[in-house]
């Protein structure tokens, strides 16, 4: 009885179903020469293209091979496979394996194996363990060491460890020995999760069996040890190696170096980068950039910036991280003049940083209220004075600001600037400046800017929603405000629990009993009220005098556990002050202080 088609037959059901569309070719007859070439030439060509890593030409001579009658040899296909399976086409790669199968030739172990790899290479770890179980179990191939790790290395690359160590299982239970490949990845494996023992106990393993743990072994072992802090550990393996004739390298000497750093043991850090250099072994980009991370966690930033110096002088570009790292550091504590001097060393130097690296400059110069220095930054950016130019991202930050600041007449001239130059405005730079329209209190122009969002081809987020039903709340267009709380639920942005407090404390201040209750109702089947939404139902009961209701709120308040606050008491003493209930109000001020606030807040 046939079986159904799942996931894990369709690698095998594509390799098997390629006959159909092998060997089309869309050249014409009067393209091809009218001597026919010998199948010796055509095959080599192929070969030749694809060694010379042109696999589109290899295919259209391929192509041409096979519209002349001539069939490709095993060895011609196996280079497609081969080809395909290191640019990440497993799709290809079986398609050129259905021709094998086509013209005769065995799946054998060694297309097995490009297979496995060009899925494992895409990604595609399931399907590849799919794929080798099915090959395995039709005996249409055995697989090797070679298959076994190719799935180790993928698991490995994919943190699926538990999987790689079913692998391994599988593979001593069976007839295939492991290899010093096996064991190195299982060795990476288990140190990139952290578990240094296991690793340990497999370097044992391995010597039992004579094999002879080489520079990529210790170099994951020492990386290892370092990264879950047993740094002497990782010296005593470092030493070893030495007197074993094992020489580091730089992947050797970086996780060392990462690890020193990390524990703070800078004269170390020191000594193995001198040995490091003295061997002729230059630190990499990630090397550099980890020691000067530290560094400026540490409170070193004369260190951090004399380190990045030395990479520079030493050959080694900076990336964006190597920047971004030391200018938010610089601006993070404050040292601005620091930051910019910085920058403009690196400029002279000739390794200028990034537009990435600028916006964490500006963002240092905005959050230090230096807006004016972050201004003439964007407009020297403008003006290319640095080699790079702003973003949007560059806009907005100082357009959060300036609204933030109280400077929305600014942030609009900003945005305009913005527009003039070609700069596209996006959903964050409309919520800012909207935002900064409500905060003051310019309520018309923040519903012409929402408006102008929309017609621009911005759709409203939740924080949209959010920001103008505070504004709305806030100019007392409740009836609005609801209105586009029920716009919001409709166009899948669920209200929130500050959004129903918003527009209850809105319907409170307007005396609307029902309302404010019903709107409770609806958040209480939602969400947990906090205080400020008993305190917006205790301000609606108040504000009609419903006393009864007021008293009833404050008991259900702290039978939830909610303490009352301020505004709570408040609230209270002024409805009861207000209606001639002095007594009543005496008693909530004498409660108020033995609660440990102050009637002064009343």
């Amino acid at each position: 009885m046939p079986q159904p088609k799942t996931s894990a037959t369709r690698p095998v059901a594509v390799l098997l179903s390629f006959f159909s569309g092998a060997g089309k070719s869309k050249l014409h007859p009067e393209q091809v020469s009218p001597i026919k070439p010998s199948s010796s030439v055509c095959n080599s060509r192929v070969n030749s293209l694809l060694n010379s890593g042109d696999p589109a030409a290899a295919i259209a001579a391929y192509k041409e091979l096979v519209f002349v009658g001539i069939f490709p040899r095993y060895r011609t296909l196996t280079d497609l496979i081969q080809c395909f399976s290191l640019t990440k086409n497993p799709k290809v790669s079986f398609s050129v394996a259905g021709l094998l199968v086509k013209y005769g030739h065995p799946i054998d172990t060694l297309i097995l194996n490009l297979l496995v790899k060009s899925l494992c290479e895409n990604g595609q770890l399931e399907e590849s363990l799919d794929f080798f179980r099915q090959v395995s179990r039709r005996l249409i191939s055995l697989p090797d060491v070679v298959t076994y790790n190719t799935l180790l290395q993928g698991f490995v690359k994919g943190n699926r460890i538990e999987m790689v160590m079913e692998l391994w299982k599988e593979m001593n239970e069976g007839d295939l020995q492991p290899d010093l490949v096996s064991y190195t990845t299982l060795i990476h494996g288990f140190c990139k999760n952290g578990k240094v023992e296991e690793a340990s106990w497999l370097l044992d393993e391995m010597r039992e069996k004579g094999l002879d743990a080489d520079v990529v072994v210790y170099s994951a072992l020492i990386s290892g040890f370092c990264d879950v802090g047993q740094i002497d550990r990782g010296l005593e393996l470092f030493d070893e190696m030495i007197e074993k004739g094992i020489f580091p390298n730089a992947i050797t000497f970086g996780g060392l170096i990462n690890g020193l750093s990390k524990a703070g043991l800078w004269a170390k850090v020191r000594f193995f980068l001198k040995k490091m250099m003295d061997q002729g072994i230059n630190p990499d980009v990630y090397t550099y950039t980890g020691i000067i991370d530290r560094l400026c966690k540490e409170g070193k930033e004369k260190e951090a910036i004399s380190m990045l110096g030395l990479m520079v002088e030493k050959g080694v570009e900076p990336s964006t991280v190597t920047y971004n790292v030391l200018t938010n550091h610089l601006c993070k504590e404050g040292m601005i003049d620091e930051a910019i001097a910085f920058m403009r060393k690196m400029s002279d130097m000739g390794s200028a940083p990034n537009i990435v690296t600028y916006n964490t400059l500006i963002l240092g110069l905005c959050e230090g209220n230096m807006m004016r220095k972050a201004t003439e930054l964007l407009d020297e950016l403008l003006e290319g004075k640095h080699g790079v130019k702003p973003d949007t991202t560059t806009f907005n930050t100082i357009i959060h600001w300036l609204c933030k600041r109280g400077g929305v007449s600014r942030a609009l001239e900003l945005q305009g600037m913005m527009i003039q130059r070609g700069y596209n405005c996006n959903s964050i730079t409309y919520n800012m400046l909207i935002n900064g329209l409500i905060r003051n209190c310019k309520f018309d122009e923040a519903m012409k800017m929402h408006k102008d969002m929309v017609d621009n081809g911005f759709k409203p987020n939740s924080f949209t929603y959010s920001i103008i039903i505070n504004g709305l709340c806030k100019s007392r267009k409740v009836d609005e405000a609801e209105k586009l709380l029920r716009e919001m639920e409709a166009n899948g942005f669920p209200p929130c629990l500050i959004d129903y407090n918003t527009l209850m404390s809105a319907t409170s201040k307007e005396s609307m009993m029902d309302r404010t209750m019903s709107l409770f109702s609806e958040m209480n089947e939602k969400f947990a009220p906090d205080v400020v939404s008993f305190n917006a139902l205790i301000a609606a009961a108040g504000s009609v005098g419903d006393f009864e209701n007021v008293k009833n709120y404050l008991s259900d308040m702290l039978q939830r556990g909610l303490s009352p606050d301020c505004v709570t008491y408040s609230t209270i003493i002024n409805t009861f002050t207000k209606s001639g209930k002095l007594e009543e109000a005496k008693m909530l001020i004498e409660q108020m202080k033995s609660c440990g606030l102050s009637p002064d807040a009343v």
